[in-house]
Formats: structure tokens, sequence, C-alpha cells
């Protein structure tokens, strides 16, 4: 069987030797090197003078007589931090062609500064798709930089809005006898125009990010476009990923994927033998084997290939990409005699799969699926924290799509655990209003990963202990105990005495004191009046808080925070708080839940309010006097 690349390597040299109709084009809205005076000019972009930035013309032409792809680009940096603007990346082909110039006024005298061969780069993004980097000279504000970029075949996408202002965005894709291709439109701004083989948009405002979003460029207007099928009479006729059915069948045909997870895999028979005179628990094996995994290396790389030296190398050198270690893990469970596939999927990072598109491409990750009884366990040995049984959180992003040895199946990547934590604070106030006393926390799923990978990142307790102290303003810590930090599947606790300074407010004979101390909302994250993107928390959340103040002699409660329960339609979330007095000591329960990662448009007004009674209510004062 003909392996995808050499398929389409035979399709670009037949069809550059044929002779395809293309019907005259319009006139294209630039003209590499031509820069108009008046955006030279340009200080201000009127339709919106916030702009760092704007992308003035957007322009890209293929021209199927010649299977060739023609990209300009015509950018105007603003402002200073409109200068970034000068890096980016762009859909490319494996040989592609790029200049570019960067022209600035000096003493009303266009400058131009020719792009050279250092600030170019082509970078293999997965098998078959490529972008270039660019990095555009001498970049000003007032800058007016001109790309242009050729190559064989076509883009992966093409963007019609981006975080910057576009003033126009065009696109042609002219049709072809012998090849089709499918572009699946997503996003929320409508085009200006639009024809059969042509589509423009004008004057699209900046994408504007909004807390708590999964990867915006979920959101953005834009073509992902995937060749479909070659057919030229008497040379070639190949499929390309038409159905979902397909893709699975190209991957377990596959030399790179397939083939690899059905080898005799000699490599790990040592492993095997091991684990096998350990246990016949299955869960237990799958256990193991998932220990064992993690100890190659990811190097950080996602694709759902391997590399080309093979999964024993990834084993022996322990180091590999995403698809050496989950695909390693895949091969020694089923060796093991467990029921187990690979799962491909889309990263956040990389954007969801869409619902009706089909696309190889797309797919940039590989987890392992198994199935024991009737439950299903999906691992990822890639993280080190990772306990079994939870996905890290760039792998949580819709569905997944089980690779079967005959046929496949779509499985959720829903997240099965929670981002959950308890603190609490047993103090002892001063009359000057210092507080003093123990502070214990417990991290659990998410929490605890969470806690493990930031404690991990300092390179002492001493400088992790300073950080802390340094986001907790007034703070200082001694005695501090931290245990499970390397027992994964269990609790995380930390352990501290704390003294608490500049927390209390004096004024005349009171004393006013917040009892969420040291974690809470301080503002609504949610202004919008409106939200036109999901909310996506990734995770369900939940955030016990217990205060326990005793007071000096002398002194008393005047005031208590009121008795409070909060819970949206179908328990979606909910916060309570209770608070108490018993003999000369308060107590403040506060318990925050939020019980689904995705809260959709038309939950937005109601997720808004609640977090507006949240921030009120985490505000309150706990009122104590002098008698």
């Amino acid at each position: 069987m003909k392996s995808k690349n050499s398929a389409k390597k035979i399709f670009i040299s037949v069809i550059l030797f044929s002779f395809v109709f293309v019907a005259a084009a319009q006139k294209p809205p630039m003209k590499y090197g031509k820069v108009d005076q008046a955006d030279l000019d340009m200080k201000v972009y009127s339709p919106d003078s916030s702009a760092s930035a704007v992308l003035l013309c957007n322009y890209g032409y293929f021209d199927s007589n010649n299977m060739q792809f023609v990209h300009q680009m015509r950018i105007k940096i603003l402002k200073e931090e409109g200068k970034i603007r000068g890096n980016f990346s762009v859909p490319a082909a494996e040989k592609t062609s790029v200049k570019g110039q960067t022209v600035n006024l000096e003493n009303g005298v266009p400058v131009i500064t020719k792009l050279n061969k250092d600030g170019i780069f082509i970078e293999r993004v997965t098998k078959d798709v490529y972008h270039a980097r660019v990095a555009m000279p001498n970049v000003k504000v007032g800058s007016v930089l001109d790309i242009e970029f050729y190559y064989q075949g076509l883009p992966s996408f093409w963007s019609f809005q981006d975080t910057y202002p576009i003033r126009w965005s065009e696109l042609i894709l002219e049709q072809s006898t012998y090849f089709s291709f499918r572009k699946n439109f997503v996003g929320y701004t409508a085009l200006s125009e639009g024809t059969d083989d042509r589509w423009v948009a004008k004057n699209v405002p900046a994408f504007k990010t909004e807390p708590y979003i999964n990867n915006y460029e979920n959101y953005l207007t834009r073509f992902n476009i995937e060749l479909s099928s070659i057919h030229i009479p008497g040379y070639l006729y190949k499929d390309y990923a038409t159905t979902w059915e397909a893709v699975a069948k190209t991957l377990r045909e596959s030399d790179d994927f397939g083939a690899r997870i059905n080898s005799i895999s000699f490599f790990l028979n040592a492993l095997e033998k091991e684990i096998k005179e350990k246990t016949t628990v299955p869960e237990e094996r799958m256990e193991k084997a998932y220990e064992a995994i993690k100890k190659i290396k990811w190097n950080d790389e996602e694709s759902i290939w391997p590399t080309n030296t093979g999964l024993n190398y990834a084993l022996n050198k322990k180091i590999g990409n995403v698809a050496d270690v989950n695909l390693t893990l895949v091969l020694l469970l089923r060796k093991l005699d467990l029921d187990a596939n690979p799962v491909v999927l889309s990263t956040r990072s990389n954007g969801i799969l869409p619902p009706f598109s089909v696309s190889l491409d797309k797919l940039n990750y590989v987890i392992a699926d198994v199935v024991i009884g009737d439950k299903t366990y999906l691992l990822d040995a890639t993280e080190e924290n990772l306990p079994l049984g939870m996905l890290p959180e760039r792998t949580i992003n819709g569905r997944g799509l089980v690779i079967k040895n005959e046929g496949q199946d779509w499985i959720d990547l829903n997240p099965t655990k929670k981002d959950k934590s308890v603190s609490m604070l047993n103090l002892k106030l001063s009359p000057d209003g210092t507080m003093k006393g123990e502070w214990n926390l417990s991290y659990f799923d998410y929490g605890a990963l969470e806690k493990r990978i930031s404690y991990k990142k300092f390179n002492s307790q001493d400088d992790y202990l300073k950080s802390t102290e340094s986001k907790y303003i007034g703070m200082s810590i001694e005695n501090y105990a931290i245990e499970g930090i390397d027992t994964i599947q269990q609790t995380l606790k930390e352990t501290m005495s704390v003294v608490l300074k500049n927390k209390a407010t004096k004024a005349n004979n009171q004393l006013y004191i917040s009892p969420i101390l040291l974690d809470k909302y301080s503002e609504n994250p949610f202004k919008a009046e409106e939200r036109v993107y999901p909310v996506d928390f990734v995770t369900p959340i939940e955030r016990t808080q217990m205060f326990y103040l005793e007071l000096p002699d002398g002194y008393s409660i005047e005031q208590l925070p009121k008795n409070i329960k909060m819970t949206l339609p179908e328990n979606t979330a909910s916060f309570q708080m209770l608070s108490t007095v018993n003999e000369n000591t308060v107590q403040v329960l506060f318990k925050l839940s939020i019980n689904k990662s995705v809260f959709y448009q038309a939950e937005y007004l109601d997720l808004k309010t609640f977090f507006d009674e949240l921030v009120k209510k985490q505000s309150e004062m706990l009122i104590i006097k002098k008698v």
C-alpha cells in the first residue's frame, strides 16, 4: 500500500503536467511590495482606536492548474505592544518560498528592510501539516510588514478573524477535476461575501478572549481545510479521510501506527514477564504497566505518529514523544492479556475535533483505552504526577476516536474527578489584630495534581515557602510539613504554623475580619452582559474553607456573616456559608461547588449572577468589638 505522502507526491507530479481549466480570478486586493502611502501614514485604526496592530490584508489564492497556493499578508504596527505581530506562524508546506519586507517611514521617506533566511523556519506540525514561522526584521511602531508565501498544495486552515482587527481577508479556492477537498466553517462572525470558490470578510473586529474559555482558536471564524480525494484516471485514485471509518482504517494499516502496536515486540518481554509473575489481577497488571511506561520521559512533542527510531528506542533511551510513550503502553497492556486500544484525539491547544468534519491532520495526540469487565480506563503515561484513572487537562477536549483491531468507536474525554481542596484555619486573635495558629490544607484529584506540579518546580522547600508568603502578604510560615508529594494515588496534605498580620482592620473599638482570609474571588470574572462562547472550567471544582477564630479576653461578636445557600438550576453550581459562635470561638464554614465543567451561553446570565452573589458573600466581614 502506498503511503499518504507518496500518493500526494504522485498527484503533484502528475497534476503539474496536466491541463485544467481555470476561471479568471478576481483582481487581488493587494500586490506584494506596493504599500499605500495612507497605510504608511496611519497612526490609528479608526474602526478600533485601541488596536495595537491591524491586519490590513490577508489574501490567499489556490491555483488548481499548478496546484499552487499563494498567501499574501500586510500588517500595520500601531503601538509598542503590537510589535509582537512581527513574529507569526501560518500554514505552509515542506517546501515553501517566502519573501518579506518591513517598510518604515524615516523623515517621510519609505525605508525597506528585507526579510532574510534567518527569519524563516518551516516546522512540521503533524505528519503532513507544516507551518512557516517568520520573524520580520526592524519592526517598529509605524511599520508596515509585507509578506508573500508560495507552496504546492492547500493550507490546513484559513482564518478570517484574529486577536487583532482585520481590514480585509479573502480566500479563493479554485475547483479541480482531479481532486476534492473539504472546508469546514467554524466561528461566530459572518462573512461579507461568499461564492462557491471565493470568500471575503471585511472589517472583522478583534477576537476578545473571555475568562474560562477553551482554546480561543476554537471560536475564530475560519475554514479548516483538508484534501478529500485524488482521482487521476489511469494514474491514481486515493481517498483521504472521507469518513472516520477511513481514518481508523488508515491508522490501523499504517506501518507507523497499527503495525507498531501489533508487532511481536521482543523488547517488552522482560517487562511482561516481570508483571505477570507479580500478579494475575487485571487491574493490578494495568497499574504496574502504567507505572513502568512512565519511566519513558515525554519530550513534550505531541503527535499520533511515533518517532522514526521506533518504540524500542524510546524505551531504551527513556525518552520519546507522546505516541512513543502511549503506544508502548498499549503494546505492553496487550501483552499482559488486557483489552487495550489507542485513542487518537486533538488537544485543547490544538482545538476541538469538529463534530461534522473528518480530519486526520487534526489528530495530534494519543492515549490508551483499557476495558476491564464493565469498566473503561483512559490512561496517559506522559505525566509522572498523574494518578491512574485521570487524564491531563490538555486531553480533556470533547471526544477521542478509539482505534480497534476491527472497527472504531468514539469515547468522551470528560473529567472523572474534581479539582478539590479543603482548607482549615484554626487561629487565635490578639487585641492588635494579629492572628496566630495552624493552617491545614488537603488536595484531591486535579487539585493534588496541580499542587504537586507547582511544588516540584521549586528548587527547594524554602523557595516554595518564600513564594507562598509573597502570595499572601502579611503571612509568615513556620513548622511546615507536606505529606503525599510522591504517593500520587493518595491525598496531598500541607500543615503549617502561620502568623497573619494586616488581615484585621481596626476602627474605634472594633475589629473587622474577613473569614474567607486567603483564597477568594475579589471580583466577578464574568463582567460581560452577554457571553458568546461557552464557559469552560475544564473540570468540576470543589472548595471547602473552614475558619476557626478564638477571641481574646474582653472581646465579643458584634456581627456574623449571614448564613446563606445559593444553588443554580439542576444543582450545576452552589455555595453556602454557615457561621456559628461556640463560647469564645467563631466558626465559619464556606463551601463552593461547581458541579460540571462547561456552561453554555443560555446558562451564562445565571452563572454571572451566581458569581455576583459569591463575591459579595466572600467580602462580608466578621465584626468583633471590645466589651
